[in-house]
């Protein structure tokens, strides 16, 4: 479990339980990751002859308070004291230590790099003289620089598989092997009771020495300390009232990459489901990120997203389904063979949102020479959707993905974006005088809308369909599966909140996939993914924090302000301790399951508390 996430936008770094980084990004967060996978950094104190890892102590303490990640412990007569933050702007982590007892001390740390995520080409650790400082590189463009305000008192390096490193550590004397090179680690330890550590990044060894140099006087690193906590600290402090709501904008202004990429989550302990990780920019999850944080005023951090997105769109009008934060493809299994005049393996949805989400910035910034620099874009995304619908019907899309990315079909979270986006984008061709394209753009919209009420709701059971297929401008099949994701009738605003149609939809949802006894609504019913051993006889599929959201949105605007204040009483309650926000939850315990932090499970609590804040609802 990850508990603790420091970021500038262009240095990352995850902690898990035990205070050990399990991930470091840099420049580009979610692709450039310098890790060993399985692999940990680790933090040793010895003491008068005895030595211990942190991993070892069982009565640890740690905090995460905006950008500032603070760990205390006791062990053998000793307090252990480490306060940590990622400087602005600096891409270096630096590590406040202080430890206070009788007796002679030395703190140890070991390091698990493994450069650009692969070992082909080999890595190099060696100890620096002149710097006083150990460096590890890969080649000559990435560079991380470890030293301290106070002497290294020894050092080692060596290579992984040959296990030669943390054995030496152990001891508490240090090999001081200066160099090494192909899978390698490294180690330094610092024979005082208070200093400064840091892990310096750069593209160059210039880049890197130049910040050693100013960071090893204490003043200039205190100050940048401070600097950087207090930056976070008042970036956040308007939503001081509510405190998972202003750590979920610092962790979601973290996420936001210096090129505007913003990730749906960096940890990286998903990586034993398919081999593959989080560290992708969905157009979808960032979309819903930027609508919350716009939503709190963080505009300045969204248009980087806005201008990326909009370069990542096809000449045919739509988005793929995830892209590598420097915007290439990325890894999909959407078979293409699903391409058909009738269907294609991409999620329409995520087109559709980034168009709405851009009407909402809009409204809020009056950017004009953004929506001209990108209206050529939504021009094509809006004929796209207009396009990609059945003749008769009028029903989009043509068979795409669901926003779980699972089946192919006609979805009612899928078509309740496109109706949403197609109206964002007609409002956006009013201000730019194109009312020809906004008069079509509409009329499609309000086509997609009565078709929703004549073709997607099951009046028998009183919900709309999960999803239904066409053939021949007729309805061949329904599914009838309960599925929190047709609340998007409601995110998108397709009909009033109180139509009976969605009134009666959201109370068979809370009837049917709310998970008892731990609470928390499923994704649908018969969620398999990521079950946890248990009886899941009565229980849908684990609780995600974005679908319980969804409901708590849907009662602050209708005003039960007492059934949402619950539903967001049940996300505080399973959050870390640390205040990050998994996935899903452990439907037994209540423990995070899949990722932590998940970006978009952030951005719904703040979107949530914008809400209720604005309505007043307390």
């Amino acid at each position: 479990m990850r508990t603790v996430f420091l970021s500038n936008g262009v240095l990352a770094i995850l902690y898990d339980e035990n205070y050990y980084t399990r991930d470091i990004y840099y420049p580009l967060l979610g692709q450039h990751h310098h890790h060993s996978f399985g692999g940990v950094f680790k933090v040793g104190i010895w003491h008068d002859g005895r030595f211990t890892w942190l991993e070892s102590i069982g009565n640890k303490e740690i905090r995460l308070i905006g950008s500032r990640a603070e760990l205390n412990a006791q062990w053998d007569g000793l307090d252990i004291h480490m306060e940590d933050t990622v400087l602005i702007p600096q891409p270096v982590l630096v590590r406040h230590v202080s430890i206070k007892g009788p007796g002679f001390i030395r703190a140890i740390f070991y390091h698990d790099f493994k450069l650009n995520d692969y070992e082909a080409g080999g890595d190099t650790a060696f100890y620096d003289p002149s710097l006083d400082a150990v460096f590890h590189y890969k080649g000559g463009t990435t560079w991380f620089g470890i030293a301290s305000t106070n002497p290294i008192y020894e050092y080692t390096t060596g290579r992984r598989d040959l296990n030669a490193v943390l054995p030496d550590c152990e001891d508490g004397i240090l090999g001081k092997n200066p160099i090494a090179q192909g899978s390698v680690v490294s180690a330094v330890s610092i024979a005082s009771p208070e200093f400064h550590y840091f892990i310096a990044a750069g593209d160059n060894y210039e880049r890197v020495m130049r910040l050693i140099i100013e960071l090893r006087d204490k003043n200039n690193v205190e100050a940048h300390f401070r600097r950087s906590v207090n930056y976070w600290s008042n970036v956040a402090s308007e939503y001081g009232d509510d405190e998972l709501a202003s750590q979920s904008i610092v962790i979601m202004l973290g996420h936001v990459g210096v090129n505007g990429s913003i990730p749906a989550s960096l940890d990286t302990s998903i990586i034993k489901f398919n081999l593959d990780t989080y560290g992708y920019l969905w157009p979808r999850d960032a979309a819903f990120a930027a609508i919350a944080l716009d939503t709190a005023g963080y505009y300045t951090f969204t248009k980087k997203f806005y201008s990326l997105a909009f370069k990542l769109f096809g000449r045919e009008g739509f988005l793929f389904q995830k892209y590598n934060p420097s915007g290439t493809w990325g890894s999909t299994w959407h078979p293409w063979t699903a391409r058909s005049r009738k269907s294609l393996n991409i999620q329409e949805d995520e087109t559709a949102t980034v168009i709405y989400a851009f009407w909402h910035y809009f409204q809020r910034t009056r950017d004009y020479d953004l929506l001209g620099e990108v209206y050529d874009v939504i021009t094509r995304a809006a004929n796209f959707m207009v396009n990609f619908r059945d003749e008769k019907l009028k029903l989009p899309p043509l068979e795409s993905f669901d926003l779980w990315e699972e089946r192919l079909g006609v979805h009612t979270y899928t078509i309740a974006s496109v109706y949403a986006g197609l109206l964002a984008a007609s409002n956006l061709a009013k201000m730019l005088g194109e009312y020809e394209s906004a008069s079509k753009w509409e009329e499609a919209a309000m086509e997609i809308r009565e078709a929703i009420r004549n073709y997607l709701f099951d009046k028998e059971r009183g919900i709309f369909y999960r999803s239904i297929r066409i053939d021949d401008g007729k309805v061949i099949s329904v599914d009838k599966t309960v599925d929190a994701s047709i609340m998007g009738i409601f995110l998108f605003n397709v009909f009033d909140v109180y139509e009976p149609m969605l009134e009666s939809s959201v109370k068979v949802i809370m009837d049917r996939l709310w998970v008892k006894p731990i609470g928390g609504i499923a994704r649908y019913e018969g969620d398999y993914y990521q079950r946890i051993p248990g009886d899941y006889s009565s229980i849908p599929g684990n609780p995600w924090i974005i679908t319980t959201l969804w409901v708590a949105q849907y009662y602050i605007t209708k005003g039960d302000c007492y059934r949402a204040k619950e539903l967001l009483s049940w996300v505080n309650k399973v959050k870390t301790p640390t205040g990050l926000l998994p996935e899903q939850v452990d439907p037994f315990r209540g423990l995070p399951v899949s990722v932590t932090p998940l970006v978009w499970s952030h951005a719904e609590y703040l979107r949530t508390y914008m809400m209720r804040r604005n309505k007043q609802c307390d």
